[in-house]
């Protein structure tokens, strides 16, 4: 690596309970290691299955956090790190969201930049660097599978009732990238398909992927729902969720609330066994009974608050991040090699905090 690159990218390891991926994966960390001053906090890609020996000999070297955050121009990591005095004056920080906390302010104490990945989901050419879309849609396949094992359904997703032998149903709340993934992954392992959105386009979606559309009165866009509309969408819902196995709900406002769309008397409706996989625990949940990062059961529905499913395949998940992120950090530091915060882009403006776009967003 040369010693004429002068600016310095520090990678974090994640501390986050149950976290495995790594923002950077070493293949990354090589090609970037031409315009930028690389070094580790060791142990930071473990998890993923990245060794310290792989960074060094992408051209990376390993440092301690202190010296980390005292001397990185910018620092990447999978969750937002704590905010820590120790980092340099106008560090840039660059990581995903877990919330999608798109109204977080860009400047914290001491003048850090937080450049969050998932303010820029769904903006018109982000490509690979719509980090969150695709970090969801690996965690909308893992809901479908983890349903699956609690399930314990046969090869083919089908259901032995006695002599009988039938598909499993199954439903997605939410049409974005983690729902529709649900639907895509449910139907290749052959259950029968059924999916609810709000968004004006949501039949259209859930039909192309060969799922069944659930017809609900008093459909209202999440990012203004009523009260009384939520009511009526409740009840109908109840009644078409009797019939399914599985349930994948992935539905938050854009102001980053998860209604309730299964309250007690919906759950106490469901049949013995099914299985609920909340995809909105970190925002409260979907089910009026998810604790976000336990199971809970009730009369024999058991409700899957897991907060971390991304972390199930750590390294193909580390791969399509640190894809995405490097992509963006290579975006960030323009043509002149030097990171600029407040670059007059969509995507750097988006990932600041300036363009606070409508939208529903399940990580």
């Amino acid at each position: 690596m040369s010693r004429l690159v002068s600016v310095q990218l520090g990678l974090l390891r994640e501390t986050s309970p149950g976290e495995r991926r790594v923002a950077l994966t070493p293949d990354d960390v090589r090609r970037l290691s031409a315009r930028l001053f690389i070094r580790f906090e060791p142990g930071c890609g473990r998890e993923a299955g990245f060794a310290d020996d792989d960074y060094i000999a992408a051209g990376a070297e390993p440092a301690d956090l202190h010296d980390l955050l005292s001397f990185s121009d910018m620092l990447a990591s999978v969750r937002r790190p704590a905010d820590k005095t120790a980092f340099k004056a106008n560090a840039i920080v660059i990581y995903l969201s877990p919330r999608g906390e798109t109204k977080t302010a860009a400047v914290g104490t001491g003048n850090v930049f937080h450049l969050d990945l998932a303010r820029i989901a769904g903006l018109r050419d982000a490509g690979v660097m719509d980090v969150w879309s695709r970090q969801a849609a690996m965690v909308g396949q893992a809901a479908t599978l983890e349903a699956a094992r609690e399930l314990g359904a046969t090869p083919g997703m089908l259901a032995i009732d006695g002599n009988f032998v039938r598909p499993i149903a199954m439903a997605a709340i939410g049409t974005g990238p983690a729902g529709l993934q649900a639907l895509a992954t449910a139907r290749r392992l052959g259950a029968v398909t059924h999916g609810f959105g709000f968004e004006t386009d949501s039949r259209r979606k859930i039909e192309r992927l060969g799922a069944k559309y659930l017809a609900v009165s008093g459909d209202t866009p999440p990012s203004t729902p009523r009260s009384g509309d939520i009511a009526i969408i409740q009840a109908n819902l109840a009644h078409h969720l009797k019939k399914m196995r599985f349930i994948i709900t992935a539905v938050v406002t854009a102001s980053g609330e998860a209604p309730v769309l299964l309250d007690e008397k919906a759950l106490s409706e469901l049949a013995s066994g099914t299985v609920i996989v909340d995809l909105a625990a970190d925002w409260g949940g979907n089910c009026a009974l998810t604790k976000p990062g336990y199971t809970t059961e009730f009369r024999g529905v058991r409700i899957i608050g897991s907060t971390n499913l991304a972390s199930r395949e750590p390294a193909k998940a580390s791969a399509v991040f640190s894809e995405g992120i490097s992509r963006f950090i290579e975006h960030l530091l323009g043509d002149d090699g030097h990171p600029d915060a407040y670059r007059n882009d969509p995507f750097v403006r988006a990932a600041r905090g300036q363009v606070l776009e409508e939208r529903g967003l399940v990580s």
